[in-house]
């Protein structure tokens, strides 16, 4: 996002945050090969994304018109279009497009960027997407003697939870999720603690590394938010309605966060606090 030395990681003075993702997908049509979106992106974002690297795999087909047992194999062809400063990623693959960062200024810097790379679905003919999403990954690393639970409410923090008949205390590693319905779409809160240096989610490994590694914490135990909305449904893919939408999940994201977080985790992160939706 940024070739400044020290990466940006939104307008809060110590945020958290440390991956994020938007994503669209299509149905695909003959102009619509991850070739021709790869070609298009390159044309409309010059020298942005010098590296180019390419994955072959194997997609299974039924063939729903005859005999449903029968079977094929299709090659998959993807690729990966990565900056130099190695904080921002394009992957194309069949029918679907994402742009992650682990650089952030703030929420309209990467909104336009990755409105600037959605402007080529019309060059391959796609004017329709299917799903769309926007996903922010969080690492809580506590300080001053602090815990996970510090920073955040229940039920992520299982304020309440007895501790079990014999045991030595509460759980050492706990997963939590949440999955919520909106009047379009859902979203999915997850809050993971554990021992060590937060990573990124499973699926999300293999793409792009966080830039600033946490360090270790102080007290051992650390913690990851996973904040996953998305819409499915046909939606114009113009810039406008992409806009419309990536805005709109963008403050429930937002939204969502600042009533996960403590106000402790909000002094930490946000010391000033005082314009409003940064995350």
């Amino acid at each position: 996002m940024t070739s400044d030395t020290a990466p940006r990681r939104g307008q809060w003075a110590h945020a958290p945050l440390a991956f994020v993702l938007a994503q669209v997908r299509f149905l695909p049509n003959a102009a619509a090969t991850p070739e021709y979106l790869r070609d298009a992106i390159l044309k409309r974002t010059a020298t942005r994304f010098p590296t180019i690297s390419q994955t072959n795999g194997l997609n299974i087909e039924i063939n729903l018109d005859g005999d449903p047992s029968v079977q094929r194999t299709a090659q998959a062809t993807a690729y990966d279009l990565v900056n130099t400063e190695i904080d921002a990623m394009v992957r194309i693959q069949q029918g679907a497009l994402t742009y992650a960062v682990t650089s952030y200024v703030d929420s309209p810097h990467f909104r336009e960027a990755w409105l600037d790379i959605t402007d080529a679905l019309a060059d391959i003919q796609v004017t329709t997407v299917t799903r769309l999403g926007l996903r922010y990954v969080d690492f809580l690393v506590p300080q001053h003697g602090q815990r996970p639970e510090d920073y955040v409410n229940a039920p992520w923090n299982l304020r309440g939870m007895p501790t079990l008949p014999g045991a030595a205390g509460g759980p050492d590693l706990h997963v939590s999720m949440v999955d919520i319905a909106y009047p379009v779409g859902r979203m999915r809160l997850q809050f993971m603690r554990g021992f060590g240096v937060p990573s990124l989610p499973m699926d999300l490994q293999g793409m792009l590394s966080p830039r600033q590694r946490p360090a270790q914490p102080e007290s051992g135990e650390c913690g990851v938010i996973d904040s996953d909305r998305w819409i499915d449904g046909e939606h114009r893919a113009d810039r406008a309605t992409l806009s419309q939408i990536f805005t709109q999940m963008h403050t429930d994201v937002s939204s969502a966060f600042r009533a996960m977080i403590t106000p402790l985790a909000l002094r930490e992160w946000d010391p000033e606090a005082t314009r409003g939706n940064n995350q």
